[in-house]
């Protein structure tokens, strides 16, 4: 009987895959705006002079110039300033959205899928979250909640949580049926060190894709509901408020929706592009079959 640390999917090996594969060039121009998108948050208050909250009415509706490069809204606030500390709002709200679900959600699909009495009761409660739509449940929540930061990324990792365990959960039902599981199991091996060394590495490759999706989603549904009122409070500057913002005065001055909207595609579309190359470097069955 062969030993398990020879057919067992490792994490070393993982790391291999992602080493040895040569993204694509759309891959890479993906990354690039991503990279771009995270120094621009982060610089923010040095690339605009100017503060996204602070009204100015005489300067309302400016076009663009050397001193506002997007022009200004409604209210005489700098736009590019506000697109710019939007996209803090929207990439603080995705990380933490995608990291609360993926931390609750992984150990519940692993312990689902392994521990087969525990499966039963996992499953009827995440059944119960998905039936409720997410849009509905955390504009629920943060009615019932004062609106924060906070509220919002808990209000949209909640219903995410339920894909990520049914995904980690049929990944492990699968895998706790391969020879090397079996042969783990025959030589006394515990359920954490069954877990951690032979099953937890068969989910990484479409926990990665599913965090990718879930990112994207958390950035959209929090622009949604900013947009709708019912997200963080409408003064802060997040895509969604600024597009809510805007939307009176679309028809004069259509970059007042045009610019935030643009950042959110083209963030989304980044982000799902890197999630799928991501999945084509850890799975090397995919790599062989686009090869």
């Amino acid at each position: 009987m062969s030993s398990p640390r020879l057919t067992a999917p490792s994490w070393s090996r993982l790391v291999r895959e992602l080493g040895s594969h040569r993204p694509h060039w759309l891959t890479g121009l993906a990354i690039a705006v991503l990279v771009a998108l995270v120094l621009a948050a982060l610089l923010a208050p040095l690339l605009s002079a100017h503060d996204p909250v602070t009204m100015v009415p005489s300067e309302r509706l400016r076009p663009p110039s050397p001193d506002h490069l997007l022009g200004t809204d409604a209210m005489g606030r700098d736009l590019w300033a506000r697109v710019l500390w939007g996209a803090r709002i929207s990439l603080v709200v995705g990380a933490g959205a995608t990291l609360g679900a993926v931390v609750i959600g992984l150990p519940l699909g692993l312990v689902s899928g392994y521990f087969r009495r525990l499966d039963p009761f996992v499953m009827r409660v995440m059944d119960g979250l998905m039936a409720i739509p997410g849009i509905l449940l955390a504009v629920a929540l943060i009615a019932i909640v004062r609106p924060s930061l906070t509220t919002v990324m808990i209000a949209i990792l909640i219903p995410e949580i339920p894909s990520v365990v049914r995904l980690v959960r049929a990944r492990v039902l699968s895998a706790r049926e391969e020879p090397y599981v079996e042969a783990a199991r025959l030589l006394g091996t515990g359920g954490a060190k069954m877990l951690w060394r032979h099953l937890l590495p068969n989910t990484v490759a479409p926990l990665v894709v599913q965090a990718a999706h879930v990112f994207a989603a958390a950035i959209l549904t929090e622009s949604a509901l900013s947009f709708l009122g019912v997200g963080i409070g409408t003064e802060t500057p997040s895509w969604g408020n600024v597009m809510a913002d805007g939307r009176l005065y679309f028809s004069i001055k259509p970059a007042l929706i045009f610019w935030p909207a643009a950042a959110l595609t083209l963030t989304i579309l980044s982000i799902n592009i890197v999630g799928d190359a991501l999945r084509d470097a850890l799975d090397p069955k995919t790599s062989k079959g686009k090869g």
